[in-house]
């Protein structure tokens, strides 16, 4: 009787946390891609020039792999839903601040928020994700 009262109350609370779990539809998943275009930074009395650079995002169920030139990561994300687009922040390796997107699901594009001075770069959906 106990055993039974304890599966219950497992199965209730393991059913409920699946309920509130959001998961990125199939359609929005796939291939972003899109420039962060060229900006400055000053260090010091030196100002420097950054070049653009190309930016990738393989968006797929739970997971986000991004490339921006030559850095490459991959992580999970957190998901948020707002009117008309979903807000995605990654977290990444040895950083405390997140990676943050936001994808508008009208238009299917993605921005990605830059980190100051860097500004923000305009994604668009260029493919599926290759089969696994």
């Amino acid at each position: 009787m106990k055993c039974s009262k304890g599966l219950l109350l497992l199965l209730f609370s393991i059913s409920f946390t699946q309920l509130n779990a959001q998961a990125l539809k199939r359609k929005y998943r796939g291939i972003y891609t899109g420039q962060i275009p060229t900006y400055e930074v000053k260090m010091g009395s030196n100002t420097y020039v950054v070049k653009a650079s190309e930016i990738k995002a393989y968006l797929d169920r739970d997971s986000i792999f991004l490339e921006i030139g030559t850095y490459r990561y991959a992580s999970g994300y957190s998901l948020e839903n707002k009117e008309k687009q979903f807000i995605l922040s990654a977290q990444r390796e040895q950083s405390g601040i997140p990676e943050q997107l936001i994808l508008d699901l009208q238009t299917k594009t993605m921005i990605r928020k830059g980190l100051y001075p860097q500004p923000d770069a305009t994604l668009t959906r260029s493919g599926k994700l290759p089969r696994r």
